[in-house]
């Protein structure tokens, strides 16, 4: 059986994201080796170096994550509602111009303030030229516009086939149930609601980081153009926190569809998965705020704000999603391939990076941990440990369904134990040194901070091996035979 044309360049669209965000992904893997290696003591590396690669790194993990998770959600949204090819290949072009600019303003041009660029720093005392910090602004503004691209198609998409925000939100759905049902209307399956969530939260932070990034680019082409402190670290804060946040829930619709092909049950929209993503709406756009309570001029109120919208953002559809996953996968009959492996897992990292997020966004804790270790600590739990796991996971259903294979026990072993493994010995390095003090975006750590460097360094290794036989199983079942269903 033929496969149909537009499902053929759909498949394409996807693998093209999914392949770009990996390779992305490994080369930012080398770097955060590399690092942490010099942190431990066992390298040295350039004066400098550490914070150009520190800035290259940190955007860098964040967009590869986003590159392959959006080509994911855009191939589930085209399942649904077929989606213009070009307009997908426009946003990639877009990406791909953004990341080869940052790449050139860090190598050869040492840009090194970092992926936050908070003003006046990337401008003041800089021991790179001033084209690069240019170079760095346009890379991000690019890839915001493709961003901007991918969310505004798939919002359209899906607007125009549920009928406007009242049916993709699935307001009648919940509030007039039994009429909506007697009526054989059906909602939006959950995996829509990741699209359209990340959609519209990503429009509204996207706006905001292309506003600081123009007045930044103004501000360089015209120093004497000044910018207020505050306002610039409310809006770049605004769209770092909820494009990082984003990644999770643009990665998780992958759980909906991969885990319910695992276990060949369907992953029903409920009304507290949709009330749930309702919540996540609101509160990711506005936990951002948790990054400034040491900020004194900012208002008050908006600290306890910050400190709500934090707790509320970690619970609706965190706890809706993961209870659901794990009752479908209960007396399912699941046969375990590193596709299920991956999804399930991935929720686990995302409960443990969650908490250790809501920990820090307790204030008098906050006080002690924000500025130390523990913060990258949670971010890379949730993104190497959770996201990471989603795409993966979606990708090797995606292989398994096409071959009708699963790998062998013994790479399941090795694959296993060297992403989750190796992952999390990773990443308990970061959480011991950040509850110890050690302060984070030091070249030099003050003690214990390069023994757990050592420690961590020898975890990212660990997670280097174990994806790189995850590539090589990739590959082994790409080229075998697809089934006569997935020709």
């Amino acid at each position: 059986m033929s496969v149909p044309m537009n499902v053929r360049a759909a498949r394409a669209i996807m693998w093209t994201y999914l392949a770009t965000g990996l390779t992305i992904f490994l080369l930012m893997l080398l770097l955060g080796i590399a690092m942490r290696a010099e942190q431990a003591g066992w390298i040295t590396l350039a004066p400098g170096s550490f914070y150009s690669m520190l800035s290259l790194h940190g955007i860098g993990m964040i967009v590869a994550m986003a590159i392959a998770g959006l080509g994911t959600l855009w191939y589930f949204v085209n399942r649904e509602i077929q989606l213009d090819a070009r307009i997908a290949y426009t946003a990639y072009g877009f990406f791909v111009a953004g990341v080869v600019c940052v790449i050139v303003a860090v190598f050869p041009g040492h840009y090194g303030a970092l992926w936050t660029m908070l003003y006046p720093l990337p401008f003041i005392g800089t021991y790179w030229p001033s084209w690069a910090t240019g170079v760095w602004l346009i890379g991000n503004a690019l890839a915001i516009a493709g961003f901007v691209i991918l969310c505004a198609q798939m919002l359209a998409a899906l607007l125009a086939r549920y009928g406007g925000f009242r049916g993709v939100l699935a307001i009648d759905y919940v509030f007039q149930h039994r009429r909506f049902s007697e009526e054989g209307k059906e909602p939006p399956p959950p995996q829509m609601f990741a699209a359209a969530i990340t959609a519209i939260d990503g429009l509204i932070s996207s706006a905001l980081g292309m506003l600081y990034g123009i007045a930044m680019i103004v501000h360089w082409i015209d120093p004497s153009v000044p910018l207020n402190p505050l306002w610039a670290k409310n809006l770049i804060y605004q769209f770092g926190h909820t494009f990082a946040n984003l990644t999770i829930y643009i990665a998780v619709a992958g759980v909906y569809v991969g885990l319910a092909h695992c276990t060949k049950r369907k992953y029903h929209t409920s009304v507290p998965l949709v009330v749930a993503w309702w919540g996540t709406l609101l509160f990711v756009i506005l936990a951002y705020f948790h990054h400034l309570y040491m900020d004194f001029v900012q208002n008050e109120a908006l600290q306890y704000i910050g400190e709500i919208a934090s707790y509320l953002a970690a619970i609706p559809v965190v706890v809706v999603t993961i209870f659901s996953g794990v009752m479908l996968v209960h007396r399912s009959g699941l046969r375990w391939g590193l596709g299920a492996l991956f999804l399930y897992a991935g929720m686990i990292g995302w409960v443990v990076g969650g908490i250790a997020a809501v920990l820090d966004a307790t204030i008098p804790i906050n006080f002690d941990l924000h500025n130390t270790l523990w913060v990258p600590g949670h971010f890379h739990t949730y993104l190497l440990e959770g996201v990471l796991l989603f795409i993966l996971g979606w990708m090797f259903v995606q292989l398994e369904q096409r071959s009708g294979t699963l790998s062998s026990l013994l790479t399941r072993w090795l694959v296993g134990i060297g992403i989750f493994g190796g992952g999390a010995l990773f990443v308990l390095g970061f959480y011991i040194a950040g509850a110890a003090g050690v302060p984070r975006r030091y070249a030099i750590e003050p003690a214990p901070g390069p023994q757990m460097a050592s420690i961590a360094t020898i975890g990212a290794i660990i997670v280097l091996a174990g994806f790189l036989a995850m590539v090589f199983e990739a590959l082994r079942m790409a080229r075998l035979p697809a089934t006569e269903a997935n020709a």
